[in-house]
């Protein structure tokens, strides 16, 4: 073939490549703009739709007896669903109703308004999945209803709840629900805290114990009350309300934290990984106390390390955390890092580190501390019997697992004395009595 018609037929050949890509690149602007037109339809017909449900519920609440003004199971009570579904052109939508007194500051507000019910405010939310989902851009509409005649109620008080985090600042958008399965028609609404943490809900009605609260939030601890039939002295009991008073009642709930607990050896076996190990973790906070004045703790419970000596424990509560040992187990403490209390935070993540030896007949575990209460590295501790001392050891630095520990194993119940020194330290010697397995705390002055 000739050589000019092989250069026409590679030219022809690249025309084509590059008229190919222009309209692949061009059909896919098409496809995308054609995409994008059937969502924006499809969105603005579904928005449009759910102005006329919200409205359409609006005006049927306006035309209600103000008395008939309220949810089921809500307060007020009602005949209004506190969620609908409604099928409206082929279309789910989701409609929640939500009807609360209001106390208006023009008469005072409560305590010092004994009748804080001065009109009701009626709040209707849309939402709809498909094609063109709502997700966050619901529909709202806001109307406030007034009583026909001066305020008037009965029998009803109102709830005051505050919910604030770890530094007592408010949580707003914190999820509340009153349960009264007691009352007739029963109480089960659920509100959002405001700006400010709160939430002030007039023209409760009055019961004995009877409102069951419970506070949670999405990554946040939660907390709730508690009947005596689930503890016989809670903290926190189910909410009283009497007539034409506030009952107030606080909460405190915080980001979720996750913890990683560690067993390992002892220093002799070089701090390696120890698998299987049933350790008890608990908390300080209570819910309450038994009939027997005993604590219940909110969190308490065994877990066992895996087989690389590993526990992670994931969303768990800020609080003061104690790692003890099971009675039946055959292992003791050989030291502990961070020292109890495991002091977990909001929105963090913590490791500790437990070395476990075995059980003897007799042990001593001498933690040294210094005026602030701060562990001391590279203690050294004799310990002496009838005299004559038995072992010298030094206590472990920042990242060992018995940092400002040391480890005295396999002793027989006696006598002993603990000579402590340490560079920077006063030297300290003290007379023990040991029996068992002991822990002893020992403060070393600055020089």
């Amino acid at each position: 073939m000739p050589k000019r018609i092989k250069n026409r037929l590679g030219q022809t050949l690249i025309g084509i490549i590059i008229s190919l890509g222009i309209f692949t690149i061009l059909s896919a602007a098409v496809i995308t703009l054609v995409f994008n037109t059937y969502n924006l339809v499809s969105y603005t017909r579904a928005r449009t739709t759910a102005i006329h449900i919200a409205s359409e519920k609006i005006e049927i609440i306006r035309n209600l007896p103000f008395v008939d003004v309220g949810t089921i199971n809500g307060i007020p009570p009602g005949m209004l669903p506190q969620e609908e579904n409604i099928l409206r052109n082929h279309q789910n939508y989701l409609a929640k109703t939500s009807v609360v007194y209001v106390d208006d500051p023009f008469d005072s507000l409560a305590p010092a308004d004994l009748l804080p019910i001065d009109y009701k405010r009626i709040r209707v939310d849309v939402s709809w999945g498909g094609v063109a989902p709502s997700k966050s851009n619901t529909i709202t509409l806001i109307t406030d209803i007034s009583p026909p005649s001066i305020e008037t109620i009965t029998n009803a008080g109102t709830i005051s709840i505050l919910v604030f985090d770890a530094n007592a600042n408010p949580v707003p958008g914190a999820n509340i629900n009153l349960l009264a399965s007691t009352l007739n028609p029963p109480v089960n609404l659920n509100l959002e805290t405001n700006s400010e943490g709160r939430v002030i809900l007039p023209g409760a009605p009055v019961c004995v114990s009877c409102y069951q609260i419970t506070v949670t939030k999405s990554g946040y601890s939660s907390e709730r009350t508690y009947s005596t039939t689930e503890i016989a002295n809670p903290n926190k009991p189910h909410l009283t309300i009497i007539d034409q008073s506030v009952s107030e009642i606080t909460f405190s709930i915080d980001q979720l934290s996750n913890l990683t607990i560690s067993s390992l050896n002892t220093k002799e076996n070089n701090f390696s990984p120890l698998s299987n190990q049933t350790l008890h973790l608990q908390g300080e906070k209570t819910l309450g106390t038994t009939s027997l004045d005993e604590p219940v703790y909110k969190y308490s419970q065994d877990i066992t390390t895996n087989s690389t000596g590993i526990y992670e424990l994931e969303n768990v509560e800020w609080d003061n955390y104690h790692i003890t040992l099971p009675t039946s187990s055959t292992e003791t403490f050989a030291g502990k890092n961070p020292l109890p209390p495991i002091q977990l935070l909001p929105n963090s993540d913590q490791s500790t580190s437990v070395s476990l030896a075995n059980k003897t007949a007799s042990s001593l575990l001498a933690i040294f501390l210094d005026e602030s209460s701060s562990p001391i590295s590279s203690v050294t501790a004799t310990l002496n019997q009838s005299g004559s001392p038995i072992a010298t050891l030094s206590s472990g630095v920042e990242l060992d697992p018995d940092f400002g520990q040391t480890f005295f194993s396999d002793l027989t119940a006696g006598l002993y004395s603990l000579v402590a020194t340490a560079s920077g330290y006063l030297d300290s010697t003290i007379d023990l009595n040991l029996t068992g397995n002991t822990e002893e705390i020992i403060y070393l002055g600055s020089q």
